[in-house]
């Protein structure tokens, strides 16, 4: 069996379609985040097909299996043992001629024995430009965060990598895993890079911890964790609250608990027991992108407002380069 590749990207001369009506895509992988814009005006088949495949959670576990250096990065098929993962959904009309050029940071759909309608779970992107593509595999997205990630697969070592369904060349050493793959709309998802220390510039007394986990302890899905202090009165207060959440969220509100009265210093570097805490209202979180947020809140006994925040800190090994507002 043998499985070609695709991949996308705007002609300079068409107009760029509104921004609102193109979904994204935040796609974790093992060696980072890929964020995909995609084309919902001139390729609305394949976008739709793709996004159908997100939401069903098809590409959660799959591997990056082919990957050719300076051309395309494929996946879609494979599993890290690969074991082939049939697709869910029939094959989609091509839509490879809808102005969309095959250049690099483009997303294409993979074909099956050079018949143009045959796609269905597997995409590649480019990591050239690459013409030759143009007129059977439809670009329908591109890489809008994540160039780094891409290059990084792009620069893998490969070699030939034997299946009961036949040997598959360049595939990675390594496989680069795909850990989940959500859908969203306009701002940017919570995530586990998100975990961090965060503070308003405009008011250096205040900072806000922020802990995102990856897998949440009850099957409810991941927890946000958040911790806000107040050093502005010369004595800390602490405002903390957690919620469960599902991947790919861009807002998500929690309920804000307070240790009753004054606390002392002692109490920040040791928070109490969550027994001793009361509700004193909510906090909404929502990040632009990997290095700015937007913290609204609304405490009966201060009032209601918006802190915009800056990243202090990161996680261990973890990077936001490439991850900036797409705007």
């Amino acid at each position: 069996m043998r499985i070609l590749l695709t991949t996308f990207l705007l002609l300079a001369l068409l107009p760029a379609p509104v921004q609102a009506e193109n979904p994204r895509v935040w796609m974790e992988i093992d060696r980072g985040v890929i964020v995909l814009e995609l084309d919902a005006v001139y390729a609305p088949v394949t976008t739709q097909n793709f996004i159908d495949y997100v939401d069903a959670g098809f590409f959660d576990g799959l591997v990056f299996h082919r990957v050719i250096r300076d051309f395309v990065i494929q996946s879609g098929g494979f599993t890290r043992d690969f074991d082939f993962r049939d697709p869910i959904l029939p094959p989609i009309t091509s839509e490879a001629q809808n102005g969309l050029a095959n250049v690099n940071g483009t997303i294409a759909m993979a074909l099956s024995a050079g018949n143009v309608n045959s796609g269905q779970s597997q995409f590649f992107i480019n990591l050239g430009t690459n013409a030759h593509l143009d007129d059977d595999f439809t670009v329908f997205g591109r890489v809008i965060m994540g160039d780094e990630v891409v290059d990084q697969l792009g620069a893998l070592r490969t070699g030939p990598k034997s299946t009961p369904y036949g040997v598959l060349s360049d595939s990675p050493l390594t496989p680069p895993l795909i850990q989940r793959a959500v859908v969203f709309h306009g701002e940017f998802p919570i995530m586990p890079l998100h975990t961090g220390s965060w503070f308003d510039p405009a008011n250096p007394g205040v900072g806000f911890n922020v802990e995102v986990a990856n897998d949440a302890s009850t099957e409810a899905g991941p927890v946000l964790v958040v911790y806000w202090y107040d050093f502005n009165e010369g004595r800390p207060l602490w405002l903390t609250g957690t919620a469960t959440f599902e991947y790919g969220a861009t807002e998500l509100s929690v309920d804000l608990l307070a240790v009753p009265g004054p606390a002392p210093l002692a109490d920040f570097q040791t928070p109490p027991p969550l027994s001793e805490y009361e509700v004193r209202g909510s906090l909404t979180v929502s990040f632009s992108d990997c290095r700015t947020g937007r913290f609204s809140y609304d405490l009966p006994d201060f009032g209601s407002g918006e802190v915009a925040v800056t990243r202090l800190t990161l996680p261990d090994r973890a990077s936001c380069d490439g991850l900036i507002s797409a705007q």
